[in-house]
């Protein structure tokens, strides 16, 4: 069962500070509109402040290039099954390899499967989810969740784990 704090916003930037190398998976729901913004944007600024390299599945890597954000691509499937050797890293340049894994936006079903995967086949990697959703298969998980709560989760963990200069708001897609 995945540890559901009682304030995620003040528990999660410490367990991405105490990380050497985490990792942000995030799935198809970039598009989804969050106070204005692109999930996306969320993801970037996430990314940004936690200094980590993100993994864009399934359609959504267009998102990051028009941003000017340098985003891997993989679909799921690939990527997690790259995460189970230890000795994996995205970027090849940064040491030592991942021992923390986000995942933002990944339906649910998706992700789910992709986090019971690495809780019996990975168990040099924790993992966390930032989605409104609680996910029992992730060593963190925020709890279920309305858009607004939501939005007001990313934006209190954006804002602990030192806030970079925000990503602009969507203009439509």
């Amino acid at each position: 069962m995945a540890s559901c704090p009682d304030d995620p916003v003040k528990v999660f930037p410490a367990l991405i500070r105490r990380s050497k190398n985490p990792l942000l998976i995030v799935g198809s729901y970039m598009y989804l509109e969050l106070g204005g913004r692109l999930l996306a944007d969320y993801a970037i600024d996430i990314a940004k402040a936690a200094k980590c390299p993100i993994v864009a599945t399934a359609h959504t890597p267009k998102l990051f290039y028009e941003r000017g954000f340098p985003a891997a691509y993989m679909s799921l499937v690939d990527i997690v099954n790259r995460l189970q050797d230890p000795g994996f890293t995205v970027d090849p340049s940064r040491a030592p390899p991942h021992d923390l894994v986000m995942f933002l936006g990944i339906r649910y079903e998706f992700a789910s499967q992709g986090l019971s995967t690495l809780k019996h086949f990975a168990p040099h990697l924790k993992t966390m989810t930032l989605c409104k959703w609680y996910h029992p298969n992730a060593d963190w998980s925020f709890p279920n969740v309305k858009d607004e709560e939501w939005r007001k989760l990313l934006d209190g963990f954006i804002q602990a784990l030192g806030r970079p200069a925000p990503t602009p708001p969507s203009k439509g897609g």
